[in-house]
């Protein structure tokens, strides 16, 4: 390699942020959801992998809801790993490794001792970088994946991308050509865009040159340069992306956005009938064809084991579900990649109620007199309910150590986004093994809560206030700041009211605080 970034962008750092898609809560869900064998029983340790992994935020909340687990994440870029060790050290997380190394040499050598993962993920990464980079990636997946492992990979897939890629060539050509910082570089290409766009050029869509200006506008540009700048930047046909992965003995099961796995809410009859009929190797990119989709989501075994349909509804009537939106937000009508659909009333009405009241496993909510004549069947329950990020599953036993492992991590984590400036962010939260987005007011919430603020109204929103004016910050309504002290408080004491009695309650549910 002539630099040691290899063509990936380096000078800016990249984004944080939580997926929820990649902890093995939800990535088990998948399989149950496609009649396959989880890699680790429900509840039970394992060993997770990340590569790629950025800072870090995805391992470390995964870490942090699961202490008696083995997480170890994996990033080339140096500033990327100091940040996210520093943050595991003060949030006192002693189950993670976090290591600078590159693909090539984690396929190469083993300096760290690395055990055999249960679980390989990498986010954002394959569709950035070059080939010699899958194939490290695949030798690794190949030595550090058990049999009946599982390895999630996500990356920019074709079709769905072909109408962009004039854009983004135009883009990364003319950043290439300067010597800015990628920002900068990539805010003048959008302008550069936009002139080619309005100068005639019928191949970059208006509509798209516009929505990377309104990403710009809105201060995205470390998201922008990451996204188009990358040298060996190539979105993936299904296909290629297996046949690749074949080669370390991976079978494709199926997608981490849950809704995706049902065919009746993705394609309609027609398309199921092609697909149904065309051979095994070319199904799931003929369905990129109906679907457009843009980002695929794919899940990968080493050893696929099928369930029989006995033990798999006895398993899924066994898992149990917590709602993870506030009741004002719990409805029926949900988004589903055809379009949008409607719970049926009979048996989701009392089943969402009951939920409202408390964490129910499926066959609870299956047995509910109030649903009595329903046909729901438990993986729909699963699908849709998880699908729809009504409900997340619960995984493990809430201890008070658990509880103050993650309150630990999570005081720091937040004081961190704090600093940074950021307005959302997840919380570990250990019943679901997983992590809940929070929003600015409930980070503020939560950090006082956690200093000792007692849970009143009142007394959060005063100590609130202090936090907000120690910082120099002050609140903000539609974009802009508010200057009173009188209304800062109005609206500070209106969202603690909501936070104490919907968030507070969700969160100790979680395990979270």
């Amino acid at each position: 390699m002539s630099t040691w970034n290899d063509g990936y962008v380096s000078d800016i750092e990249y984004l944080p942020g939580f997926y929820v898609d990649q902890s093995p809560a939800h990535l088990d869900l998948v399989c149950l959801l496609r009649n396959v064998e989880p890699p680790v029983a429900a509840g039970e340790p394992f060993r997770y992998c990340e590569l790629g992994c950025g800072v870090g935020e995805s391992a470390l909340a995964i870490a942090a809801a699961n202490p008696d687990s083995e997480v170890w994440g994996f990033d080339f870029n140096p500033a990327h790993i100091a940040r996210g060790r520093e943050l595991a050290r003060s949030g006192g997380l002693g189950n993670i490794r976090l290591e600078e190394a590159s693909f090539e040499e984690l396929a190469q050598s083993d300096r760290f001792g690395l055990p055999v993962f249960d679980y390989i993920t990498l986010h954002g990464v394959w569709a950035w970088i070059s080939a010699a980079n899958r194939a490290a990636i695949t030798r690794f997946i190949d030595r550090h994946l058990k049999p009946g492992g599982l390895a999630y990979v996500t990356y920019n897939a074709l079709p769905g991308w072909t109408s962009t890629m004039p854009l983004q060539r135009l883009i990364s050509d003319f950043a290439a050509q300067g010597h800015e910082r990628s920002d900068i570089g990539v805010s003048k290409a959008i302008d550069l865009a936009r002139r080619v766009c309005d100068a005639g050029a019928g191949l970059l869509p208006a509509d798209l040159v516009a929505r990377l200006e309104k990403e710009r506008d809105s201060g995205n540009l470390a998201y922008l340069s990451h996204e188009y700048l990358n040298a060996h930047w190539a979105p993936c046909y299904h296909a290629d992306v297996a046949r690749d992965l074949a080669a370390a003995k991976l079978e494709f099961v199926g997608s981490a956005n849950l809704l995706e796995n049902f065919p009746e809410l993705s394609l309609n009859a027609g398309q199921r009938t092609l697909i149904q009929d065309a051979p095994d190797g070319m199904r799931e990119t003929l369905r990129d064809y109906f679907m457009v989709r843009t980002f695929r989501r794919d899940v990968f075994m080493r050893g696929v084991r099928l369930i029989p349909d006995r033990r798999r509804d006895k398993r899924l009537r066994e898992r149990s579900l917590m709602l993870v939106v506030p009741p004002s937000a719990v409805t029926r009508d949900i988004k589903v990649p055809l379009g949008e659909a409607n719970l049926n009333e009979g048996f989701y009405a009392p089943a969402l109620k009951a939920l409202t009241e408390g964490p129910r496993s499926i066959g609870e909510l299956l047995d509910l007199p109030e649903a009595a004549g329903s046909t729901a069947s438990a993986r729909e329950v699963l699908g849709m309910l998880v699908g729809s990020r009504q409900a997340m599953a619960v995984v493990n036993a809430v201890t008070p150590e658990a509880v103050v492992a993650a309150r630990t991590y999570n005081r720091h984590h937040l004081a961190a986004c704090a600093d940074a400036g950021r307005a959302v962010t997840a919380l570990a939260a250990p019943a679901i093994g997983s992590a809940v987005t929070v929003t600015v007011f409930e980070m503020l919430a939560y950090e006082a809560l956690t200093s000792g603020t007692s849970a009143d109204p009142a007394a959060l929103t005063a100590a609130v206030w202090t936090l907000l004016q120690s910082r120099g910050d002050k609140v903000r309504h539609e974009g802009s700041i508010i200057e009173s002290e009188e209304e800062n408080l109005r609206i500070l004491r209106d969202n603690m009211e909501k936070i104490t009695m919907v968030a507070l309650p969700l969160w100790r549910r979680l395990g979270a605080l």
